[in-house]
C-alpha cells in the first residue's frame, strides 16, 4: 500500500482541544486519545519514534485509529483511580456502553499492546472500527494484509497487528468493520506492535483482554500506592506522578520533556517544537520530585542516565540529549503537513544549538547533593566527572549565556544563570567539605564568593533582582533564586522580586492571577510571534509564596492552577492568557513536575534549597530541612 496524500483539513473545529486529550503509556511510548476515544497520536516502541497514527497534526494525512460506539454521546472520560487506564461512558438512543483503553503495563515479551474493552451495559449499541495507520509520517511504504478478524500493517521491519471479534474489510486503504453489541456482551481488541519477525499471528478474546486490563490496573495501583505524599492537592499530585512515570523511557531512565512534537505555543504560529528529548535544565526539578515522592527506582535510573550521558559527551554540556543518550537528531520541517489547527511547520527532531547554559551545571550539582542528602551514592561514583563540571563553571561563569529559556538572540548575563552557576560552585564546595570528596576547594569558594558579590551588585535594581545585567525587566526564572536557596524566601530581595513578578508578569486571567508569563513580551527572545502563560513558572510562584511565608496566598494560587488542569488531569506546557486553554506539547513533564514540587514545598517534603555546609554570602536564612 503506497502512502496516501488525501486532501488536508485544517479547520480549527475538527481538532480536539489540547486540554481534552488523555494519555496512556507503558514506559516506552505513549498514545494520546481524544474525547471521542479516537487515537490522536501514537509513536510505536519509542517516545521519539516517528508516529504511526497522528491526526492531531494533520486530519487528512495523519491516519485513523478509532474503535468506539457510533451514534452515541460520550458522557464521561476518566482515568480509573491511580492508573493510566481510561474509561469512556457512552449513551445512545437505544443503549448504553463503556470502553476501557490502556497500554498493557508492564509490557511483556518485548512487544507493546494497546487494549480496548467495549462493554454493553443497556440495550444495544453499534460499534465501528476504522484503522488506517500511517507510519513514518505517511512517507514509508506500508502494506496492509487482512485475514478475517485481523489486520496487519508492515513497514520497514515494523509490524502493527489489530485483532478483535469483528470481521475487517478494506475500504480506501483502511481496515474497517463493525457490529451491534448487546447488554452483557464484551468485545476485546488488541493492537500489537513489534518487529515483523517477532509478531506472529495470534488470537484474542474479550476475557483475555479484560484480564490484561485488570492486570494493568493492578500494576498501576500498586505503583501509585508506593508514592509518599500527604499534603495539598493529593489527587493532582498522584495524577502528575503517574503522568511523569509515563514520560520516563524505561529502557534508559531518561525523562522526556513532553510526549509530543509540534503542538503550538501560539495557534497558527511557528513556535512548534519537538519535545521528546531530555533537557538538563529539568534535571534537579525532576530528581527532587521523584526522590521526594519515594520513586527511588525511577530516581536512581534517571541519576545514572544523567551521569552516563553527560560523561560520554563531556564538556561543555549539551542543551538536550536523546532518550538513549545520543545527540544526533537533525531537525526536519515538514511544511506539507497542516499542523495542529494550521500551526506550521511540523517539526521532527531538534536542532537546538550547542548553547552555553550555565543553569544546567547548577541543576546537575544540585542533583548530586540531593542524592547525598538521601544517602544515595549513585552520582558520587562519578565524582571525577562532576568535579570537572565545577571546574568548568569556575572557568566560565563570567561569560554570557543563552539562559534557561534558550533565547535565540545574543547571549547575555542572565541573573538566573549566574545564580545557578553559583549553585554549582556552592554545591561543589559543600560536597568536598561535608562528604570528604576531592576538589579545588579554595578556588571554588573564592569564585563562588566573587560570583555572589557580582550578582548582588550587577543583578539587582530598585531593591529587586532583574532579568540580566543589562536588562531591568523581570523574568519568572528569578523565582528560582529562593527555591534553590541562593537567597532565603523571606529575604527582602526575594520578596521584592516576588511582588514585582506578580505585578508585571501575571496575565490576570479572569479569577486566576496565578498565571505568569516567562518574561515581558517586549523583552523578546529572537523568535516571531508570542506565547502563552507558562505552566511551570506559575507553579514556581506557588513555591516562592510558600517560602516567603505566605501560605494562604500559595494555596490560593495553587487552587487556581489546579482548576485549569485538563479534562482528565493533564497539563500542557502553557495556557492561553485570555481563555486558559492549553497550549504547547502535552503532557508536559515540566508542568507536572512544577505541580509536584509546589505541593511538596507546602507539605514540607521538598529536598531543594536545603542548607549547605560552608555556603557563602549573606542572608541564607532559615530554610526547610528535608523529611
Amino acid at each position: 500500500m503506497s502512502p496516501r496524500h488525501s486532501a488536508a483539513v485544517s479547520e480549527p473545529d475538527v481538532f480536539p482541544r489540547l486540554e481534552a486529550l488523555a494519555a496512556i503509556g507503558d514506559g516506552r511510548s505513549l498514545a494520546l486519545l481524544g474525547p471521542d476515544c479516537r487515537v490522536e497520536w501514537f509513536c510505536p516502541e519509542r517516545l521519539d519514534a516517528a508516529p504511526a497514527v497522528w491526526p492531531l497534526l494533520d486530519r487528512g494525512r495523519g491516519g485513523h485509529l478509532h474503535i468506539a460506539p457510533v451514534s452515541c454521546v460520550c458522557t464521561a472520560v476518566t482515568y480509573l483511580p491511580s492508573t493510566a487506564v481510561l474509561r469512556y461512558e457512552w449513551q445512545g438512543r437505544l443503549g448504553r456502553g463503556r470502553t476501557s483503553v490502556a497500554m498493557l503495563w508492564p509490557p511483556r515479551e518485548g512487544v507493546q499492546e494497546l487494549l480496548w474493552l467495549i462493554e454493553g451495559l443497556e440495550g444495544q449499541i453499534d460499534v465501528e472500527i476504522r484503522a488506517d495507520l500511517q507510519p513514518g509520517w505517511g512517507d514509508q511504504d506500508c502494506h496492509l494484509a487482512l485475514d478475517r478478524e485481523m489486520a496487519t500493517w508492515t513497514s520497514q521491519g515494523l509490524a502493527l497487528q489489530l485483532v478483535g471479534p469483528v470481521t475487517l474489510q478494506e475500504s480506501d486503504g483502511a481496515a474497517v468493520g463493525g457490529g451491534t453489541l448487546s447488554a452483557g456482551e464484551q468485545w476485546g481488541f488488541r493492537l500489537r506492535i513489534g518487529s515483523a519477525a517477532q509478531s506472529p499471528s495470534y488470537a484474542t478474546s474479550a476475557g483475555e483482554v479484560a484480564e490484561d486490563l485488570q492486570a494493568t490496573v493492578q500494576a498501576w495501583q500498586d505503583w501509585a500506592a508506593g508514592l509518599r505524599y500527604d499534603g495539598p492537592w493529593r489527587e493532582a499530585v498522584i495524577r502528575s506522578a503517574i503522568t511523569l512515570k509515563m514520560l520516563i523511557f524505561e529502557p534508559t531512565g531518561a525523562v522526556v520533556a513532553a510526549g509530543t512534537t509540534s503542538l503550538p505555543e501560539e495557534i497558527g504560529g511557528i513556535r512548534n517544537w519537538d519535545y521528546r528529548y531530555t533537557w538538563l535544565r529539568d534535571a534537579g526539578f525532576a530528581l527532587n520530585a521523584l526522590y521526594s515522592l519515594g520513586c527511588t527506582q525511577e530516581a536512581r535510573a534517571y541519576a545514572r542516565w544523567l551521569c552516563r550521558t553527560t560523561g560520554v559527551y563531556g564538556l561543555p554540556l549539551r542543551v538536550l540529549y536523546g532518550i538513549d543518550g545520543g545527540t544526533d537528531f537533525p531537525e526536519q520541517e515538514l511544511w506539507d503537513l497542516t499542523g495542529y489547527r494550521g500551526s506550521r511547520p511540523v517539526r521532527a527532531g531538534n536542532d537546538a544549538e550547542n548553547q552555553l547554559q550555565l543553569d544546567s551545571y547548577g541543576e546537575l550539582l544540585d542533583c548530586l547533593l540531593i542524592c547525598e542528602i538521601l544517602g544515595e551514592d549513585v552520582m558520587r561514583q562519578e565524582w571525577a566527572h562532576f568535579r570537572r563540571l565545577v571546574d568548568f563553571v569556575a572557568d566560565h561563569w563570567r561569560e554570557p549565556d543563552s539562559g534557561i529559556w534558550e533565547v535565540r538572540d545574543d547571549p547575555r548575563h542572565f541573573v538566573h544563570s549566574k545564580a545557578m552557576a553559583w549553585i554549582a560552585l556552592d554545591r561543589g564546595c559543600c560536597l568536598v567539605e561535608t562528604y570528604g570528596l576531592d576538589g579545588d576547594l579554595g578556588r571554588w569558594r573564592s569564585e563562588a564568593d566573587a560570583l555572589r558579590e557580582e550578582i548582588l551588585d550587577r543583578g539587582v535594581v530598585d531593591g529587586r533582582f532583574r532579568r540580566a545585567y543589562d536588562d531591568d525587566a523581570l523574568d519568572a526564572s528569578l523565582l528560582m533564586l529562593s527555591i534553590t536557596g541562593f537567597v532565603d524566601g523571606t529575604d527582602p530581595l526575594a520578596v521584592a522580586t516576588l511582588d514585582a513578578i506578580r505585578r508585571d508578569l501575571s496575565v490576570n486571567h479572569a479569577a486566576n492571577e496565578a498565571l505568569l508569563l516567562r518574561y515581558p513580551p517586549a523583552s523578546g527572545d529572537g523568535l516571531p510571534g508570542r506565547e502563552g502563560a507558562f505552566g511551570i513558572t506559575s507553579f514556581w510562584l506557588v513555591e516562592a509564596l510558600a517560602l516567603a511565608g505566605r501560605r494562604s496566598d500559595a494555596l490560593a494560587a495553587g487552587d487556581a492552577l489546579i482548576a485549569l488542569q485538563g479534562k482528565v488531569g493533564l497539563y500542557a506546557e502553557e495556557f492561553d492568557p485570555t481563555t486558559g486553554a492549553h497550549l504547547g506539547n502535552t503532557p508536559q513533564a515540566f508542568t507536572h513536575i512544577g505541580l509536584i514540587n509546589a505541593a511538596l514545598r507546602l507539605a514540607n517534603q521538598s529536598l531543594r534549597g536545603t542548607p549547605t555546609a560552608g555556603s557563602s554570602g549573606t542572608d541564607r536564612g532559615q530554610e526547610q530541612e528535608p523529611r
